[in-house]
């Protein structure tokens, strides 16, 4: 008898094991199964050859950072854990230096973080010199990786060298008003930034910080703008405003002439309701991210449509208050995605045949 009930558990916890391995196995294969489809998140879908490839999301520190382990003593004692997770809250402006790190604006968190996947570090801007940063919103490198970075709430715009000491400030008495978002052309030398509440793109010397020009003023004829906001540099010279409060995007010469106008206020595929950041990629297309619509679009050089990426949600691909765009010499596409605290990455795959 007592034989009996030895081999009847022995088959149940047989049994049971199996069933645990399984259902273990099959988790697995679903994560697997997961992680495949996030890597092959493609735009368009087949049968149309694929454009733009989805690599990854950096949402928090320890999508950089290597986890803590507790030691024995931790666990001997209590300790807690010694790992904190830091999000990365309400993203705003976003770019690339030439070492590769990922340099964007929190504007919640009051901080400019600067990641080195390779490294698996992060630095974190919050002020120098006395003065602490409060609403940084726009950021800019240029080729010697200082780090330019707008704080409209202070009416100022800063400047870092590599490693976050601050070496020069402009502000009010520059004629800055309102700074969002900013952009270098680096063969002319020119600081460009964006001022909203003037209603104009103001251009400084690289070198000297000294105001050289302004374009624009309010109004609604072309050249004109109403609350602009983003501002990309083409490799040509030319560059492209985006213009919020006329719902398009406003394209100029290297010399300042008004080119041409693309977009205009509308729900469908091509139109706009609230532009903010753009990007120009190295075929000269136009990606423009729209908050309202929770995607980026993207225009050939001519301001057709070609595609559009996105929708409201919070999985890859998807957006909540995007703001933010930047593209980097490798046509890689980093987006800030503010109320899901995160900035995705995306690779241009080409738009040529």
């Amino acid at each position: 008898m007592s034989s009996r009930k030895i081999t009847t558990r022995s088959v149940q916890i047989s049994l049971l094991v199996l069933a645990v391995t399984c259902m273990a196995a099959a988790a697995d294969k679903d994560r697997a199964a997961q992680a495949s489809a996030q890597a092959q998140l493609i735009w368009p879908l087949p049968p149309e050859k694929p454009r733009v490839k989805y690599l990854q999301e950096l949402s928090n520190n320890y999508d950089i950072e290597t986890r803590k382990k507790k030691s024995w003593v931790d666990k001997m004692v209590g300790n807690s854990d010694p790992n904190r997770v830091e999000l990365f809250d309400k993203p705003t402006g976003v770019a690339v230096d030439s070492q590769g790190r990922v340099i964007f604006a929190s504007t919640q968190r009051s901080t400019v973080f600067v990641i080195d996947q390779a490294q698996k570090k992060i630095s974190r801007i919050q002020g120098d010199r006395g003065i602490v940063l409060q609403t940084p919103l726009g950021v800019v490198v240029d080729s010697r990786d200082n780090i330019f970075v707008s704080d409209p709430f202070q009416h100022m715009i800063f400047k870092f060298d590599r490693d976050g000491h601050m070496t020069a400030s402009l502000g009010v008495k520059d004629g800055v008003n309102n700074p969002t978002f900013m952009a270098v052309d680096e063969g002319r030398r020119r600081l460009y930034v964006v001022d909203s509440h003037l209603h104009q793109v103001l251009v400084f010397n690289l070198d000297t910080l000294q105001i050289t020009n302004r374009i624009g003023k309010r109004g609604d004829k072309d050249g004109l703008f109403n609350f602009p906001v983003g501002i990309a540099v083409a490799p040509d010279g030319s560059f492209a405003v985006t213009d919020t409060g006329s719902c398009s995007v406003q394209v100029f010469s290297s010399d300042f002439k008004f080119l041409r106008r693309f977009g205009h206020q509308g729900d469908r595929p091509g139109e706009f309701i609230r532009p903010k950041g753009i990007a120009i990629d190295k075929e000269g297309n136009y990606w423009v991210v729209d908050a309202a619509f929770n995607n980026f679009q993207i225009f050939n050089s001519r301001g057709d449509l070609l595609m559009w990426i996105g929708q409201f949600g919070n999985v890859p691909g998807a957006f909540n208050l995007p703001m933010g765009i930047y593209i980097d010499k490798a046509q890689k596409v980093y987006v800030s995605d503010q109320l899901n605290h995160r900035v995705q990455i995306f690779q241009f795959l080409g738009g040529g045949d």
